[in-house]
């Protein structure tokens, strides 16, 4: 089908009002998630996962995804009104957004931080529309060697790129990729490390997320004795639309960061919070006043704002085309494809357009509501936020039990969730990625299978993933990704 017909298929699907519902919902949901700090999408998507469990493969997607696009316009409200970032990647918007509530614009700068995100999800959205399908093409001549060689390149890239310590993220993808080992060797059908009827199939990958992310959260806030120090006055925003010369002069900064966006969030690892840096660095850059940047500028905040949006649509595309997550959240939404029976990768298109093109179309549908969504809301959420935040871990906490339970209704799994929640806190206390380790977890079985399918192929020659073309071009890419983070320190030494 071309491309027409592909989004005439997705609007079928999603002009429903049933559908419509679930996508404001999660929207809302995901905004909701957003503005309240220390959760972030990935965790957003670990917590409300389980809601979609009695739903149709298509609407349980696009639900998360709305999560996930919610997410990223939540965060950016308790760094405007705060200067608490709701995430990584809303630091950067307490830069100039946090200013510019202290002088009276806090409305204006939710304004053009939406305006900003809506435009960048729009444009990251139709490249991820035209460019992913071309994309996924071109990996339909992809064996098994090029599979196996193209998963260690997306682990490689997102521990070379991750913004914490190299050799932790090493030691987070091995330690995922141990874990992944548990559960019948469906090759061979061999059981491993099945210690208890319940580990046959594995670890349950929801129940693994739900402990990582939320619970492991919650128990580092709590640690941290989480509070949001948040006065009444801070909720009177003032007027939240801004004027047509605002956004007329922070258009350029928002195409920028679409583009910066974009790029990063294609990238395994680079996501958000990097391309959200490096935007404002360049908007600085750029400046004729740079000096008024950290003061309100408008500009450091278009940009970013933009970036960080933008990342969702450029993320999405190798998650698609090529079954190599471009972030955490999407690691865990690649988890869900898979839970529900559907292939990440190049043939996806062909074997489940219905399922891609509904959440694509869905995710435009999703953007134009948190447009509106985010004007005439934003003061009704800080209410809930401010009266409801002493009871929030606690909430959290219950729905993470209920929903690990209801996975397979077995109290195993709430326990594998606990478990794993003290992990992630003990994660987060020490600055451990958890991104390399849930992508190792999830892709750790495709390896494995891939691996093994290429040296049947060969009848047991390892030569076949460098004597085959575009395996080794893969795989001279992921050693470069890894020897990266070696090299730039080598130069930086040598520089100092």
């Amino acid at each position: 089908m071309n491309f027409l017909e592909n989004v005439q298929l997705g609007l079928e699907y999603v002009f429903s009002m049933e559908m419509i519902l679930i996508i404001l919902l999660g929207a809302i949901a995901g905004t909701l998630v957003g503005i309240l700090p220390g959760l972030g999408s990935s965790a957003g998507l670990a917590l409300l996962f389980p809601v979609t469990l009695g739903m149709e493969a298509s609407m349980a997607l696009v639900f998360l995804a709305s999560i996930y696009l919610g997410s990223m316009y939540g965060g950016r409200v308790t760094s405007i009104l705060i200067n608490i970032p709701g995430d990584a990647a809303a630091i950067v918007s307490t830069f100039d957004g946090y200013p510019m509530m202290t002088q009276g614009r806090g409305g204006i700068a939710l304004g053009i931080s939406a305006v900003s995100s809506f435009i960048a999800g729009v444009i990251s959205l139709l490249i991820l529309a035209i460019f992913a399908p071309l994309l996924a093409d071109l990996a339909l001549y992809f064996a098994a060697p090029e599979y196996f060689a193209l998963i260690l390149f997306g682990i490689a890239a997102i521990a070379s790129l991750t913004d914490r310590g190299y050799l932790k993220s090493i030691i987070m993808a091995v330690l995922g990729f141990l874990l992944s080992t548990i559960g019948l060797d469906f090759i061979s059908g061999t059981g491993r490390y099945e210690y208890s009827p319940h580990l046959i199939e594995g670890l349950d990958f929801v129940a693994v997320i739900i402990g990582l992310y939320a619970i492991g959260e919650i128990l580092f806030n709590i640690e941290r004795s989480f509070k949001l120090n948040m006065k009444k006055g801070n909720m009177k925003l003032g007027n939240i639309f801004p004027s047509w010369r605002d956004i007329k002069g922070t258009f350029a900064s928002t195409i920028r960061g679409t583009g910066i966006g974009t790029f990063f969030g294609v990238l395994p690892g680079a996501g958000a919070s990097l391309s959200t840096f490096l935007s404002y660095s360049v908007e600085k850059g750029q400046s004729k006043e740079p000096d008024k940047f950290g003061k309100g500028k408008m500009e450091g905040l278009a940009g970013p704002e933009a970036a960080n949006n933008a990342s969702v649509g450029g993320s999405l595309i190798p998650t698609f085309a090529l079954g190599i997550p471009g972030s955490a959240t999407t690691a865990i939404l690649l988890g869900v494809l898979i839970i529900y029976g559907l292939q990440p990768g190049p043939r996806i298109f062909d074997t489940s357009p219905d399922v891609v093109w509904t959440i694509i179309v869905g995710l435009f549908i999703a953007n134009i509501l948190l447009l509106f969504a985010n004007i005439f809301l934003v003061p009704s959420f800080i209410k809930m936020m401010y009266y409801g935040q002493w009871y929030l871990n606690g909430i959290v906490v219950f729905i993470c039990v209920i929903g690990a339970f209801s996975l397979a209704y077995t109290v195993f799994n709430v326990w594998v969730a606990i478990a794993f929640g003290i992990l992630g806190f003990f994660f987060k206390k020490l600055d451990y990625p958890t991104a390399p380790f849930i992508l190792a977890l999830i892709l750790g079985p495709l390896a494995e299978d891939s691996f093994r399918q290429a040296l049947i192929m060969s009848h047991g020659d390892f030569s076949i993933f460098i004597a085959r073309p575009t395996s080794l071009i893969i795989m001279i890419a992921a050693v470069l990704f890894l020897l990266y983070p070696i090299v730039k320190q080598l130069i930086s030494k040598k520089k100092s």
